[in-house]
């Protein structure tokens, strides 16, 4: 009984932590949106990134501003099979942060995009940002991805669940455990591997791209910078558009793909359905050469997929494994220094009563 008294108790302790505790922690975020335990100004800080940071120019080369759930991840995943360096948000969020703040300027957004050499960018969640990334990328083309309104509330709807479920599952009841001490501290203070990886700016968000520590610091701390209160995507872009009642998510989704059309000049913007267009629609807009024939359009997502995060799908189960057992040996950590220091405490407390009681 000891034994599985110990793991009845860890696992009520997991789940009290997760759901309760875990967001008080001062290290929740290692690298938050204010200085705080290791935050320093790294990201896309090497040698090239700060070689390429400009305030007046982002040096996009295509900009994708169209909500979620249009085709941005097949055209995401496109993009970077033509050798461009494209950033989705999950780059996004630990590498140029302060550009999507709600209070960003044009200034702030080149310098962060410029410095991490990014050349395409997927704006959703946050696609309000449309107008400043056009005036700081002079050069870019945009390519408007189209999906009719029915098909893109099924899909918005379905996506939302499975974003939901799997934020929990993974990010609060499993990433908890390397928070509640400051474990992602320590093990930079002695490798240095968190700060270099923030410091290059690589994207990983594609197939077979992450890393394990990449995929451990996305559900760790990466994944959180989505909801800081000083971003408001709750109240911006795609979450913003898709709030309220039927009749008016849909005037609102129209009112979005028009004001893309309404700002961007013709000779710049491509609409692209990723049901009908393929390769060479894309190709001649951008001026890159033909790919082959028969070279199938990139579809990464599907409707039988438990997640609808990109990191996670395109790992291999080996990574999934491997990071689901760091995850819970942390909790099994957290859990045995905590009993540790309960049980210091008491006896602490109990000869000093002993003390008290004998002085007395």
């Amino acid at each position: 009984m000891g034994l599985l008294g110990d793991i009845k108790r860890c696992c009520i302790w997991i789940f009290c932590y997760a759901m309760f505790l875990d967001f008080q922690w001062p290290w929740r975020m290692p690298w938050n949106w204010r200085p705080r335990d290791l935050l320093k100004d790294v990201a896309c800080a090497c040698e090239a990134g700060r070689a390429a940071e400009s305030d007046f120019n982002s040096g996009l080369k295509v900009i994708l501003p169209s909500v979620g759930q249009t085709g941005t991840t097949s055209m995401v995943a496109a993009l970077a099979e033509l050798g461009l360096r494209t950033y989705h948000i999950e780059e996004q969020l630990p590498f140029i942060r302060p550009a999507l703040l709600e209070h960003t300027n044009v200034t702030v957004w080149a310098r962060h995009v410029s410095r991490c050499r990014v050349e395409a960018i997927a704006l959703e969640p946050l696609v309000d940002l449309l107008p400043l990334a056009l005036q700081a990328s002079p050069d870019a083309k945009v390519i408007l991805t189209w999906r009719d309104f029915g098909s893109w509330k099924r899909s918005t709807k379905a996506g939302g669940l499975k974003d939901m479920r799997w934020h929990y599952i993974m990010s609060v009841l499993l990433a908890s455990s390397s928070r509640m001490l400051p474990w992602l501290s320590i093990w930079d203070a002695a490798t240095g591997q968190i700060t270099h990886l923030l410091s290059e700016g690589t994207p990983f968000h594609g197939l077979g791209q992450a890393s394990l520590l990449e995929m451990f610091c996305f559900y760790s701390f990466f994944r959180n910078s989505y909801g800081h209160p000083e971003t408001k995507v709750a109240f911006r872009g795609t979450n913003k558009i898709s709030a309220g009642e039927d009749g008016y998510v849909e005037e609102a989704y129209l009112a979005a793909m028009d004001e893309i059309r309404r700002l961007v000049p013709p000779e710049r913007l491509l609409i692209f359905d990723v049901r009908n267009h393929g390769w060479n629609d894309l190709t001649r807009f951008l001026g890159f050469p033909d790919q082959p024939a028969g070279r199938s359009f990139p579809h990464p997502r599907s409707k039988k997929s438990f997640t609808n995060d990109a990191v996670w799908d395109h790992s291999s189960m080996e990574q999934r494994v491997a990071l689901v057992a760091i995850f819970l040996a942390l909790h099994a950590v957290n859990f045995a220094v905590l009993r540790w220091v309960w049980a210091l405490a008491r006896r602490l407390y109990r000869r000093h009563f002993k003390s008290e009681s004998a002085r007395r």
